[in-house]
């Protein structure tokens, strides 16, 4: 009887060693999502704590391979969170092939991957990338910040362009580890943008987020206020190149927040465009958005409730408690509502699951200065003018809620030489959408409406009359 319950015991040993080499290794996929093909490895070594997953897009070569952080990992099963671009997947061993669910920003799709190196995709360009003859010149720069990191980017000049006074935009990008061309999904709107400008004898300057492409230092761990610092260096670095010129700050998304945030330190700044930016504050924006995107996606009123309900209660905690406290304080709530959430909304994910990719969410820096920010805080300080520019389609920074937190919290000054607009029929991207949601980001060809850069061209040359 004891040999047998031995073999036994030595068997599922042997079983368990197998499992665990095959989960090890490096992991391949070429998943579809958006109606984009998107190559992703996974290596993984060990199991448990003691184990690591590494994540890298070999299509974006510029964005580093990332350590996960949070993370777990069994013999037959993983999941993380990758907290920088705020993706999660889960997924368990099915033969040679891990099979599991990706998410982010409201969209879940499928994902497998494969032992089996993966065919890369075929690049092709959009139809709005910028094409030769070039009338301006265009050089790499490299800027170093107080805290000695190094961003990298490109600067547009035009070749034409001999008024000492000209115009320079410094494009800030919104959420996320973004390179200089704010590249999402195979388009790159801040390249497209800041041709369109310098044919109109607009300079710009655009660069990588730190720890992204050819910029130092590390994004996972930077806060609003890193970002914001980031932006005093390069606006200070084209003050002293050029010190008559007139400076303009392009915010899309989190970037007029990181605009904002950098404004009431310099008085280098002519002016500044909030695009798709945040009016309000980032509590209200990421609460009207979590209903708003499941909606688009085809959730139902409850489901898209339901959702806004599990980030409602999160913020809210994450607001009025320490960091410490909050794993408990939402777990004991998730445990109370548990059986009331729509099935389709969670999707097979446990308790745990949620609860895991809600905590990694909410308790950092990052989020609760973005929780914790209020435009209005900011926008009382300023004298500046604004040129305010929202889509009507927007499902992640609604148009009329927005607009109306910039015009109800703009100092006077500002207000009485501000101007705002409204594109009708676009997303967040400023795409002209069909069924605007998330998900049609990648199947349209438009990058970015050119109506944005005529905007912004003629409100800048406005401003610029008398300083010709």
């Amino acid at each position: 009887m004891k040999r047998n319950n031995l073999l036994l015991t030595l068997i599922l040993f042997i079983i368990q060693q197998i499992t665990y080499a095959q989960i090890q290794g490096t992991w391949h996929s070429n998943f579809q999502v958006a109606g984009k093909s998107l190559l992703m490895d996974l290596q993984i070594e060990g199991i448990g704590r003691d184990g690591s997953i590494v994540v890298s897009i070999p299509d974006q070569p510029k964005l580093k391979p990332q350590t996960m952080e949070d993370y777990a990992l069994f013999s037959d099963s993983l999941r993380f969170y990758w907290k920088m671009i705020g993706l999660s997947y889960s997924a368990k061993l099915q033969g040679d092939s891990l099979v599991g669910t990706m998410a982010q920003s409201g969209l879940s799709w499928p994902a497998v991957f494969y032992k089996d190196v993966q065919v890369a995709k075929e690049v092709k360009g959009k139809p709005q990338d910028p094409k030769a003859p070039f009338p301006y010149s265009s050089s790499e720069l490299q800027i170093k910040t107080s805290k000695k990191i190094t961003l990298a980017g490109t600067f547009f000049k035009p070749e034409k362009e001999k008024k000492s006074a000209f115009p320079i935009v410094i494009m800030v990008s919104g959420s996320g580890a973004q390179d200089r061309d704010c590249e999402i999904l195979g388009h790159r709107p801040f390249w497209v943008l800041a041709d369109q400008l310098a044919r109109n004898d607009i300079a710009s300057f655009r660069y990588d987020d730190r720890g992204v492409g050819a910029s130092g230092g590390k994004f996972e761990s930077a806060t609003q206020i890193d970002f914001a610092n980031d932006l005093l260096a390069i606006i200070q670095y084209f003050k002293k190149t050029y010190p008559e010129a007139r400076i303009y700050i392009y915010g899309h998304s989190e970037g007029g927040m990181t605009a904002l945030r950098a404004a009431v330190h310099t008085n280098a700044i002519a002016g500044i465009i909030e695009a798709a930016s945040v009016g309000t504050n980032g509590a209200q924006v990421l609460i009207d958005q979590q209903y708003l995107i499941p909606a688009a996606n085809g959730y139902s009123k409850e489901e898209s409730t339901w959702n806004q309900k599990l980030y409602q209660k999160g913020t809210q905690i994450a607001l009025a408690s320490k960091p410490a406290e909050f794993t408990k304080i939402y777990a004991n709530w998730l445990d109370q509502v548990w059986d009331s959430i729509p099935k389709k909304l969670i999707d097979g994910a446990s308790k745990e699951d949620v609860q895991a990719q809600m905590t990694a969410f909410f308790n950092n820096d990052w989020a609760r200065q973005f929780l914790a920010f209020e435009s209005k805080f900011y926008l009382q300080q300023l004298s500046l003018p604004f040129l305010i520019i929202n889509g009507n389609k927007d499902v992640q920074v609604p148009a009329e809620t927005n607009q109306d937190g910039f015009k109800n919290a703009m100092s006077k000054a500002s207000l009485e030489k501000s101007t705002f607009k409204v594109l009708d029929g676009a997303n967040h991207l400023f795409q002209q959408c069909k069924d605007c949601n998330m998900n049609e980001y990648a199947t349209l060809e438009q990058t970015i409406d050119p109506q944005i850069g005529i905007w912004i061209t003629s409100w800048i040359l406005e401003q610029q009359k008398d300083h010709q």
